[in-house]
């Protein structure tokens, strides 16, 4: 499943390479900072690269560079889908000036294939993909020698896209069976591990403290120092009678936690359905069945807004009940706990007022100011009959899913194992300065299963300086309030379910008849 994101974006500069690691640092902002080269190998065990956190809640960038000599170009990393596109310079929204103004953003970069002299043509119109608000991104296979992180992957397939609704190009790492190409094909993790770069299909993603400027994704390793406890193992849920196609595992409960020690627990038993969920780095925001999340609304207040189609919150808790805390439980000895202000995405324009709604609170018990609640229902997609594919409507069962996006991951550290056909997961380590970092091997039939992280939380957020990209396209540097502001600038002309869902991250792909 796959987001369209917030505009922030990472630009790298050069890192210190050891232990078979190359390390980037990251600098927020709009591309054109210099990525300069870094020594090359023989052979590596792991690729480090270090991703921006967008102080708004949208999504995580990386640079690459893509065709010889490289063209530097940004794309949204994406655990939720499997193929790598790329803007084409000659893409529709690069060059219509309406079609930016509908969609609210221009093109960060763009690629030109006859600038590439190592550029090939895989298959002409052979990638479509539809997104939930309707719009399509669609344009040829290509392959191109493709840079990431320090080291190039040699022609790698990956679509050229002529036809987009989104600014930026998407870095899709999943299974390659969920391709929209008719014909599967090795991508991105694939060749990494036949070009014998990594030494297992697998990574690790430490997306970080959401006030702070980075986080991580680990090619072919696990930086034990990077989480808290033992990392535990899950299994991948696999289809019956099919393959493995997403990252789904077991998921059991959710319980609130409040400062004064009650508890309200919400387990997937209640539902008539199962619950697996899905750990989506391509969105922004979580979604919970409709009769998992209503308690948690009731709990804590929540209001519902016609015109976004979206539940909102007090921004108070933003800065208050400290310990106030959200538990997610996958066996009985893993749960990831979320503290509330994860949960808080103050994105809204400081005088939005919610539109009014029988089911709203009277306006004297409505709070002073807003923000999005990290957590939507999954009923979004039946209320808005938006989910529907080739004129086909999709049954109610459709929404019978738990997909934890950004505002769980940032809380976790979770490594994402193709090759075993496994996850593991523990508590994240915020703000954590320093790595030891494990190789993974294709040997064997799982991930280590002894491996254990550091004892506690070891360091405290301290604020520094961000960026933020400006609603005009302009970079802008600042504090994190200033961020959130821009956010904000955003959304005063918000009305409508799809340009909330352009600008919040939150639309995810539906396929279409391209398999």
């Amino acid at each position: 499943m796959k987001l369209l994101s917030a505009s922030l974006l990472l630009a790298l500069v050069p890192g210190a390479l050891s232990q078979n690691v190359v390390r980037f640092n990251v600098t927020k902002g709009l591309p054109g900072v210099h990525l300069s080269s870094v020594p090359s190998l023989a052979r590596r065990g792991t690729y480090s690269e270090q991703l921006i956190n967008n102080i708004s809640g949208g999504g995580y960038y990386v640079q690459v560079k893509v065709g010889t000599p490289g063209q530097t170009l940004t794309m949204l990393l994406d655990t939720g889908s499997s193929d790598a596109w790329v803007l084409g310079h000659d893409a529709d929204l690069c060059t219509d000036e309406e079609l930016q103004g509908l969609y609210g953003m221009t093109c960060t970069d763009t690629y030109n294939p006859s600038e590439s002299s190592s550029n090939k043509l895989v298959k002409k119109d052979g990638f479509k993909i539809t997104y939930l608000d309707g719009g399509t991104a669609a344009g040829d296979y290509i392959s191109d020698d493709f840079s990431v992180g320090g080291t190039t992957v040699k022609s790698l397939q990956m679509a050229y896209v002529t036809k987009a609704v989104r600014g930026t190009g998407i870095l899709g790492l999943g299974f390659s069976i969920s391709e929209r190409a008719a014909t599967k094909y090795p991508n991105i993790i694939d060749e990494m591990a036949n070009q014998g770069l990594i030494g297992c299909k697998g990574y690790s993603l430490y997306l970080n403290d959401r006030r702070t400027d980075s986080g991580s994704i680990l090619f072919g390793g696990i930086d034990t120092d990077k989480f808290i406890g033992p990392l535990e193992i899950l299994p991948l849920h696999k289809p019956p009678g099919g393959n493995y196609s997403s990252f789904e595992v077991n998921f059991t409960s959710i319980t609130v936690s409040y400062t004064n020690g009650t508890q309200l627990s919400i387990p997937t038993t209640i539902l008539d359905h199962p619950a697996p969920a899905v750990l989506d780095s391509g969105t922004t925001l979580s979604y919970l069945p409709d009769g998992m999340v209503q308690p948690i609304y009731s709990a804590l207040g929540t209001i519902y807004d016609p015109d976004l189609r979206m539940t909102l919150i007090d921004c108070v808790y933003l800065t208050t009940e400290p310990q106030l805390h959200l538990a997610f439980t996958f066996t009985p000895t893993l749960t990831i706990t979320v503290p509330i202000w994860e949960l808080i995405l103050d994105i809204l324009p400081p005088n939005y007022t919610p539109s009014t709604s029988p089911k709203q609170p009277p306006p004297q018990t409505r709070p002073s100011k807003t923000c999005v609640f990290g957590i939507q229902s999954t009923a979004l997609f039946t209320q808005t009959g938006t989910l529907e594919s080739d004129s086909k409507s999709q049954s109610p069962s459709t929404v019978n899913f738990t997909l934890l996006g950004d505002t769980f991951l940032r809380s976790a550290y979770v490594v994402y194992d193709l090759t075993h056909y496994q996850i593991g997961l523990a508590q994240a380590n915020l703000n954590s300065t320093s790595s030891t970092i494990v190789p993974l091997s294709s040997e064997g039939t799982s991930l280590p299963t002894s491996l254990t992280g550091v004892a506690a939380q070891q360091t405290t957020y301290t604020p520094t300086p961000t960026a933020t990209t400006r609603p005009n396209g302009e970079n802008g540097r600042g504090s994190s309030s200033a961020a959130e502001n821009a956010s904000s600038d955003s959304l005063m002309r918000v009305k409508s379910l799809g340009e909330v869902l352009r600008v919040l991250a939150v639309a995810w792909d539906i396929e279409t008849g391209t398999k």
